[in-house]
């Protein structure tokens, strides 16, 4: 039986309330063959009125689950080689790791989806079958634009599913410029990119010839040589901005965790007189009675009226 063919059964079991030890088989043939399997076959819907998950995110996880142990133990299920069910290769564990990114990036976006379900189906996941972090970062991204009520923690958590060295140039981009992000990942991102710019820039240099042996070999230089310098110079400034960048990011750091120092204020002041600032010289106090001394004058000339 094919896995969309299992998939309509388990939906009808599902939907039909059948009894758990045939929603259980069906889940175990299912992964048995879960490399094969395409999106819309694990988007079995949440048959339930309580405000719950849109997708039945707990029955994917049991299948993943079993995925996961006829991966290490095939005969766990009891299912022999003659009856048609083989071990799949090895290269289904990264179908399938990208299947179930694909699966976190589209149920991400449930407001109802609670942080411990995502950490969960997210930890499922092998590393060896994620080459790059890119489809973990979508996932992340939108799970953090879904639910921007969930506590600093909470993002931390959820940002340290996804390793930072194996995102993307692309995904490095666009998680430096993420304010959805933790500073804490910011700065990693930016520290990885920094030091993958450093190699390239370093293996540059290394594979390049010497220019009197260049010279010796050919008279005429290749047209080439130009866009070479022109990527390297490029790389350079590239490099230098991630170090202004990285430095910013330091410093916002700081300056998040630094314990808010109180502001002394002019009450906080004895006799709640305002100390001068040092750019102007205080105003002298004999000046200050002359001048009011003049305008009561000016009021009053014979005096100032008794009360």
């Amino acid at each position: 039986m094919s896995v969309s063919f299992l998939t309509v059964l388990l939906r009808a079991a599902i939907y039909l309330e059948t009894t758990i030890a045939c929603r259980l088989d069906l889940e175990k043939r299912m992964a048995l063959q879960l490399g094969q399997a395409v999106l819309d076959d694990l988007l079995i819907p949440a048959y339930s009125f309580t405000g719950d998950t849109l997708f039945d995110v707990e029955t994917v996880q049991r299948i993943m689950m079993n995925y996961l142990e006829y991966e290490t133990d095939g005969s766990h299920f009891g299912y022999k080689e003659e009856d048609g069910y083989i071990s799949p290769p090895l290269s289904d564990m990264e179908r399938v790791g990208k299947l179930m990114e694909s699966y976190l990036a589209e149920i991400a976006s449930d407001r109802n989806l609670p942080v411990s379900k995502f950490i969960g189906l997210a930890e499922l996941i092998p590393e060896q079958s994620r080459i790059t972090e890119d489809g973990m970062y979508r996932a992340i991204d939108i799970y953090l634009k879904a639910h921007p009520t969930i506590t600093d923690l909470e993002r931390k958590k959820v940002c340290s599913l996804m390793d930072c060295q194996k995102l993307s140039r692309e995904a490095c981009a666009h998680a430096a410029q993420n304010d959805r992000l933790p500073v804490q990942t910011v700065v990693q991102v930016l520290y990885y990119e920094q030091q993958r710019l450093r190699d390239v820039m370093n293996g540059s240099m290394s594979s390049g010839t010497s220019p009197s042996i260049s010279s010796r070999v050919n008279l005429h230089p290749p047209t080439d040589i130009h866009p070479v310098s022109d990527e390297l110079s490029s790389l350079k400034r590239e490099n230098e901005d991630l170090k202004l960048e990285l430095v910013k990011m330091k410093m916002r750091l700081k300056e998040i965790e630094r314990p808010s120092s109180a502001v002394p204020s002019a009450a906080s002041s004895p006799m709640g007189i305002i100390v001068p600032s040092s750019d102007k010289p205080p105003l002298p106090r004999k000046s200050f009675m002359n001048s009011v001394s003049k305008k009561l004058g000016r009021l009053y000339p014979f005096g100032v009226p008794p009360s």
